[in-house]
Parts: C-alpha cells; sequence; structure tokens
C-alpha cells in the first residue's frame, strides 16, 4: 500500500514542487505588492523648458532642477527591483546592484550607453522586470545617469 502511494503521489509533489518554486521567484522579483520587493515610490525630476527668442531665431533648452541621486531616488527602485537577482550573493550575468560602487561598475556617467541604461529602456531585456511603472522608473535610471552624471548623493 505504501509503495503504491508514493508511486501516484510522485507526480503531485513534483507539480507543487514546481508551484512553490515559481511562486517564490515571483515574490522575489517584486510580484507581491505587500512584499519588500514591492514597487518602489519613484521620485521625478522637475525639469524647466525655456524657450529664448533672438534674431537668430527660437532657442529651447531643457534643464533639470532637481538633480537625482543614487541615495535617494535610484537605491530603492534598484532594491526593489534588481537587487533579488544582481546582489553579492546572487550576481546574475556577474552584475552586482547593491551598493553605489558596483552599480558604477555597469554605469558610465553622461553616458546612453552605459549597460543599467541600455538594459532597463523600453526594448531593453530587463525593463520587464520593472515593476509598477515601468516607462517612469526607466526614465528616472536614464536622467540619473545621463542628466544627473550617477551623482551618489545631492
Amino acid at each position: 500500500m505504501f509503495n503504491s502511494f508514493t508511486r501516484s503521489s510522485t507526480p503531485f509533489v513534483a507539480t507543487a514542487a514546481a508551484l512553490w518554486t515559481a511562486g517564490v521567484l515571483f515574490v522575489a522579483c517584486g510580484g507581491d505588492a505587500d512584499s519588500p520587493t514591492s514597487p518602489s515610490t519613484i521620485t521625478t525630476p522637475t525639469t524647466t523648458t525655456t524657450a529664448t527668442t533672438t534674431s537668430e531665431g527660437t532657442t529651447t533648452s531643457t534643464t533639470t532642477s532637481t538633480p537625482l541621486a543614487n541615495v535617494n531616488d535610484i537605491k530603492p527602485v534598484l532594491d526593489s527591483d534588481c537587487v533579488a537577482c544582481h546582489s553579492p550573493r546572487l550576481h546574475e550575468s556577474n552584475v552586482d546592484l547593491s551598493t553605489y560602487a558596483s552599480v558604477m561598475r555597469v554605469v558610465q556617467a553622461g553616458s546612453s550607453n552605459s549597460l543599467l541604461v541600455r538594459v532597463t529602456r523600453s526594448n531593453g531585456i530587463m525593463y520587464p522586470n520593472l515593476t509598477g511603472n515601468r516607462a517612469a522608473k526607466s526614465e528616472l535610471i536614464r536622467s540619473w545617469v545621463i542628466d544627473s552624471r550617477a551623482a551618489e548623493t545631492r
């Protein structure tokens, strides 16, 4: 009787284990709204657009009046959406995003070709892993790297 029970329950146990693993990964990647990896609050930079008219024509310039900083703006996003897979313990693709120093290994301040910018833009491979408002988070990372030159603090 014991042998027939264990043989018939093996598919059930395998299915239960697979579902449990999928659930753990879902929560670890920000899938549970009450988890520590749930979507973070996004700080959007204040931008000012000015138009100047001269005898040569109109010149438009956009400036960011509130600089972004890793500590205040970027670290919360990376902690909630990225560090589950890119940490000292589990650094997928040899990328650790848990500290400013390790983030700077994939960032070139002022460059849109920085790895972090490329993978988090709308067609990037990590864009689907951003939780909540993906477009806003992608723009926040881009603005921090390019406009704020990847500043650590304000």
